[in-house]
Protein backbone atom coordinates (compact mmCIF):
# COMPACT_ATOMS: atom_id res chain seq x y z
CA UNK A 1 0.00 0.00 0.00
CA UNK A 2 1.26 3.22 -0.89
CA UNK A 3 0.11 5.18 2.69
CA UNK A 4 -2.59 6.83 4.16
CA UNK A 5 -4.89 8.54 2.01
CA UNK A 6 -3.98 12.55 1.78
CA UNK A 7 -5.32 14.65 4.22
CA UNK A 8 -7.98 17.95 2.75
CA UNK A 9 -5.93 21.31 3.08
CA UNK A 10 -9.20 22.24 5.53
CA UNK A 11 -8.07 19.67 8.21
CA UNK A 12 -4.36 19.91 7.90
CA UNK A 13 -4.90 23.93 8.32
CA UNK A 14 -7.28 22.91 11.70
CA UNK A 15 -4.13 20.18 13.23
CA UNK A 16 -1.83 22.89 12.21
CA UNK A 17 0.32 20.89 10.43
CA UNK A 18 -0.58 22.81 6.74
CA UNK A 19 1.93 23.85 4.38
CA UNK A 20 1.02 26.33 1.28
CA UNK A 21 3.92 24.04 -0.78
CA UNK A 22 2.41 21.05 -0.29
CA UNK A 23 -1.08 21.94 -1.33
CA UNK A 24 -2.31 20.36 -4.34
CA UNK A 25 -3.27 23.56 -6.78
CA UNK A 26 -6.58 22.72 -7.48
CA UNK A 27 -7.73 20.67 -5.02
CA UNK A 28 -11.64 20.50 -4.39
CA UNK A 29 -12.50 21.27 -0.70
CA UNK A 30 -16.22 21.50 0.15
CA UNK A 31 -17.87 23.34 3.15
CA UNK A 32 -19.99 20.42 5.52
CA UNK A 33 -23.46 21.38 5.46
CA UNK A 34 -24.82 23.47 8.21
CA UNK A 35 -28.02 22.22 9.18
CA UNK A 36 -29.08 18.60 9.22
CA UNK A 37 -30.60 17.36 5.53
CA UNK A 38 -33.82 15.83 5.50
CA UNK A 39 -34.69 12.87 3.29
CA UNK A 40 -35.81 14.21 -0.39
CA UNK A 41 -39.60 13.39 -0.86
CA UNK A 42 -39.19 11.11 -2.87
CA UNK A 43 -37.13 8.31 -1.26
CA UNK A 44 -39.07 5.44 -1.03
CA UNK A 45 -39.30 2.55 0.34
CA UNK A 46 -39.80 3.40 4.33
CA UNK A 47 -36.64 1.61 5.21
CA UNK A 48 -34.62 3.69 2.89
CA UNK A 49 -36.07 7.20 4.56
CA UNK A 50 -35.47 5.41 8.33
CA UNK A 51 -31.52 4.49 6.76
CA UNK A 52 -31.08 8.29 6.21
CA UNK A 53 -32.55 9.59 8.91
CA UNK A 54 -29.52 7.21 10.85
CA UNK A 55 -26.44 7.92 8.68
CA UNK A 56 -27.40 11.83 8.06
CA UNK A 57 -27.63 11.99 11.70
CA UNK A 58 -23.95 10.51 12.12
CA UNK A 59 -22.45 12.15 9.48
CA UNK A 60 -23.31 15.70 9.75
CA UNK A 61 -22.78 15.61 13.69
CA UNK A 62 -18.97 14.57 12.42
CA UNK A 63 -18.73 17.44 9.70
CA UNK A 64 -18.64 15.18 7.47
CA UNK A 65 -21.09 15.49 5.09
CA UNK A 66 -21.46 18.28 2.42
CA UNK A 67 -24.18 19.20 -0.39
CA UNK A 68 -22.43 17.80 -2.66
CA UNK A 69 -22.53 13.90 -0.64
CA UNK A 70 -26.17 14.02 -0.98
CA UNK A 71 -26.92 11.82 -4.13
CA UNK A 72 -24.20 9.39 -3.04
CA UNK A 73 -25.96 9.20 0.15
CA UNK A 74 -29.30 8.73 -1.04
CA UNK A 75 -27.91 5.87 -3.29
CA UNK A 76 -26.35 4.40 -0.67
CA UNK A 77 -29.91 4.26 1.30
CA UNK A 78 -32.10 3.15 -1.28
CA UNK A 79 -29.35 0.46 -1.77
CA UNK A 80 -29.93 -0.78 1.53
CA UNK A 81 -33.62 -0.89 1.45
CA UNK A 82 -33.17 -2.83 -1.23
CA UNK A 83 -30.54 -5.33 0.53
CA UNK A 84 -33.38 -5.75 3.13
CA UNK A 85 -35.90 -6.46 0.75
CA UNK A 86 -34.46 -9.14 -0.72
CA UNK A 87 -33.13 -10.53 2.49
CA UNK A 88 -37.00 -10.43 3.01
CA UNK A 89 -38.17 -12.41 -0.08
CA UNK A 90 -35.31 -15.10 -0.11
CA UNK A 91 -36.29 -15.84 3.92
CA UNK A 92 -40.36 -15.98 2.35
CA UNK A 93 -39.84 -17.97 -1.10
CA UNK A 94 -36.16 -19.40 -0.50
CA UNK A 95 -33.58 -19.00 -3.15
CA UNK A 96 -34.97 -21.17 -5.49
CA UNK A 97 -37.68 -21.12 -8.12
CA UNK A 98 -39.52 -23.72 -10.13
CA UNK A 99 -40.13 -23.12 -13.88
CA UNK A 100 -42.25 -24.38 -15.86
CA UNK A 101 -41.61 -25.38 -19.36
CA UNK A 102 -42.93 -27.60 -22.23
CA UNK A 103 -40.74 -30.26 -21.35
CA UNK A 104 -41.65 -30.31 -16.95
CA UNK A 105 -40.63 -28.44 -14.37
CA UNK A 106 -37.19 -27.30 -13.52
CA UNK A 107 -35.49 -25.39 -10.45
CA UNK A 108 -33.53 -22.09 -11.12
CA UNK A 109 -32.01 -19.68 -8.79
CA UNK A 110 -34.45 -16.72 -7.75
CA UNK A 111 -33.31 -13.64 -8.87
CA UNK A 112 -33.68 -12.32 -5.77
CA UNK A 113 -30.41 -13.80 -4.68
CA UNK A 114 -28.75 -11.51 -7.88
CA UNK A 115 -30.50 -8.63 -6.02
CA UNK A 116 -29.06 -9.05 -2.99
CA UNK A 117 -25.50 -9.79 -4.58
CA UNK A 118 -25.80 -6.69 -6.11
CA UNK A 119 -26.77 -4.30 -3.55
CA UNK A 120 -24.52 -5.87 -1.01
CA UNK A 121 -21.85 -5.53 -3.14
CA UNK A 122 -23.13 -1.33 -3.88
CA UNK A 123 -23.51 -1.01 0.26
CA UNK A 124 -19.68 -1.68 0.68
CA UNK A 125 -18.46 0.48 -1.98
CA UNK A 126 -20.68 3.49 -0.96
CA UNK A 127 -20.22 2.72 2.84
CA UNK A 128 -16.50 2.63 2.62
CA UNK A 129 -16.58 6.02 1.27
CA UNK A 130 -18.47 7.22 4.33
CA UNK A 131 -16.57 5.30 6.79
CA UNK A 132 -19.51 2.70 7.76
CA UNK A 133 -17.15 -0.45 7.93
CA UNK A 134 -14.22 -0.44 10.82
CA UNK A 135 -11.11 -0.93 7.97
CA UNK A 136 -12.82 2.31 6.28
CA UNK A 137 -13.05 3.91 9.55
CA UNK A 138 -9.49 3.97 9.77
CA UNK A 139 -8.67 5.54 6.44
CA UNK A 140 -10.64 8.50 7.31
CA UNK A 141 -9.75 11.41 8.94
CA UNK A 142 -12.74 13.44 10.77
CA UNK A 143 -11.92 17.23 10.68
CA UNK A 144 -11.34 18.16 14.34
CA UNK A 145 -13.26 21.05 16.05
CA UNK A 146 -12.22 24.35 15.29
CA UNK A 147 -12.34 25.51 19.09
CA UNK A 148 -8.13 26.07 20.41
CA UNK A 149 -7.25 25.40 23.48
CA UNK A 150 -5.22 28.38 25.61
CA UNK A 151 -1.50 27.45 25.14
CA UNK A 152 0.13 27.93 28.37
CA UNK A 153 3.19 28.86 27.38
CA UNK A 154 2.15 31.04 24.29
CA UNK A 155 2.87 34.26 26.38
CA UNK A 156 6.35 33.15 27.55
Amino acid sequence: MPGPPPKPARQKRLEGTHRKDREAPNALDFNPAVDLPAPPDDLRPEAARQCWEVCAKELHAKGMLASVDLALLRAYCYQTALMLEAEEELELNGKTETRFTANGSHQVRSPWVAILSDATEKVSKIGQQFGFSPSSRTRISVPKSEKKEADPWADL
